[in-house]
């Protein structure tokens, strides 16, 4: 926690029995350095350190959203969070110990769910606080929400549709998360015709996976996948491992392709992750994953 943030919290506990006026001066003024700080998460080196940390920071975000309900910045900072903390040390976690503890990557997949659908449902309160009635809207009539959305919205829009189809991926029996991606894909969709270039091409990534991971009988498409890899390393300058390991865990799985996604998981392997600090975190916990695929590689390939 760097320095602008104790003074805050300080500053927030001298007055937090006081006026309500000085209450909501002080935790609008929390709310704005959190809703900044994610790049003392995202550079970090250690990430059993940040796993350490992050609940603490996700309650944090909580308890500041219940006194400032309608702080947008930390309203998509708590969303951004609760996804990328489900992902990164939860589900990851969960595919690590499904072998050897079945009932425990099960508890795992369920705490995922639980926290990507806190994740999504904190976006959709941004979303709704941008458009009156899209919450609604958006299960009754999706295009005419999507129409209603613009460049502002398109953080909210990726986190909120990001972890709408991750709750599927570890739920895949839920009826009605299956009924409901398509509201999520249309969401990520969204982003790349208001900006393709958000987060170095996150929303690209996002269909390397969707349309990867699917046979062309269920609407999948081997094609796209590729485009959408070739543009998220152009937009990311090749500087970020998950576009190679998106490609790997959908497309070469599917075609039970085993050099290829040898290639793609050392290409991933090969990045500098201090080139960008940006991406330190992140790259730092896809190359581990690289890693263990790697080394677990005759779970995946018959051949092997």
């Amino acid at each position: 926690m760097n320095n602008k943030i104790y003074y805050i919290i300080i500053f927030f506990c001298l007055f937090i029995f006081t006026g309500c006026s000085i209450k909501s001066i002080a935790l609008n003024s929390i709310g704005d350095a959190l809703s900044g700080e994610s790049s003392v998460f995202t550079s970090d080196n250690d990430p059993d350190l940040i796993k350490d940390a992050l609940p603490f920071a996700l309650k944090l975000h909580e308890s500041i959203l219940e006194g400032v309900p309608d702080h947008k910045g930390l309203i998509l900072a708590t969303s951004k969070a609760f996804c990328m903390y489900s992902y990164a040390f939860v589900q990851i976690e969960s595919e690590r110990v499904d072998k050897e503890d079945y009932e425990k990557a099960k508890y795992l997949r369920h705490r995922a769910y639980l926290l990507y659908l806190r994740a999504r449902d904190y976006a959709l309160r941004g979303l709704e606080l941008n458009h009156r009635g899209f919450s609604e809207l958006i299960r009754k009539d999706l295009k005419s929400a999507i129409a209603m959305t613009n460049k502002e919205d398109v953080p909210l829009l990726y986190w909120c549709g990001a972890s709408w189809v991750a709750a599927l991926t570890v739920a895949k029996d839920n009826v009605e998360l299956i009924a409901e991606m398509p509201i999520g894909v249309a969401m990520v969709n969204r982003v790349l015709e208001l900006d393709e270039s958000f987060d170095d091409g996150s929303a690209h990534e996002f269909f390397i996976s969707y349309e990867g991971s699917r046979s062309e009988a269920m609407g999948g498409s081997e094609k796209k996948a590729r485009e959408h890899f070739k543009r998220a390393v152009e937009l990311s300058k090749g500087e970020k491992v998950g576009p190679y390991l998106s490609l790997a865990t959908s497309v070469c799985l599917m075609k039970q392709d085993v050099n290829e996604f040898k290639n793609l998981l050392n290409q991933a392997l090969s990045i500098d992750v201090n080139k960008n600090p940006k991406y330190r975190l992140s790259n730092i916990i896809m190359q581990r994953r690289a890693k263990w695929l790697l080394d677990n590689i005759n779970d995946y390939f018959l051949n092997e």
